[in-house]
């Protein structure tokens, strides 16, 4: 049996909704996240996932107990989201005022840069990269988590490249079949 796998970025957050940055921080999902993660479980209905895994914090955790209902949720850290440090829970444009618009996008989506005190998305990779070297061989594994995460996962597969991956885009709600 050959390998797929489907990786969901969660539904909306109250922080997306806000223009927020997230990072660890652990909002639940909106009213509209929850109903797009309901679309998902229609979208994703004639999969028979063999695995599921899931970022622990809420947005993906919620995601991801919409989508199944009948399968055990495997919980693990290395799926969060990047660490935004000093920049968590802030206002993206206000953020961006400040840092200047150079910066800002250096550090928001740059492979080696990150926001004061947080994680690159080559520090995403780095920790991610031995859960994905950890998945089965096999079967229809489903990987619940978050953009940047999912960012970093593309460059390990050889989907992105480190210089084009800032301009990755994976909107909340959506999947990246692998």
């Amino acid at each position: 049996m050959d390998r797929t796998i489907w990786l969901v970025r969660h539904a909306q957050s109250e922080y997306n909704k806000n223009k927020l940055f997230t990072g660890w921080h652990d909002p639940e999902l909106t009213d509209h996240g929850k109903h797009k993660a309901h679309d998902l479980k229609e979208e994703l209905y004639t999969v028979k996932f063999d695995y599921v895994y899931s970022s622990p914090l809420k947005r993906a955790l919620q995601t991801a107990n919409i989508i199944i209902d009948d399968k055990e949720i495997i919980v693990d850290e290395r799926l969060k989201e990047r660490s935004y440090g000093d920049w968590s829970a802030k206002n993206k444009e206000e953020v961006k005022s400040i840092e200047g618009e150079a910066n800002y996008y250096a550090a928001r989506r740059g492979w080696e840069t990150s926001p004061p005190n947080g994680e690159s998305l080559k520090d995403v990779s780095i920790r991610v990269k031995p859960f994905i070297d950890s998945l089965p061989n096999s079967g229809n594994i489903l990987v619940v988590s978050h953009g940047n995460t999912i960012r970093a996962i593309s460059v390990l597969f050889g989907i992105n490249s480190e210089a084009n991956v800032s301009t990755f885009e994976i909107k909340v709600g959506t999947v990246l079949k692998i």
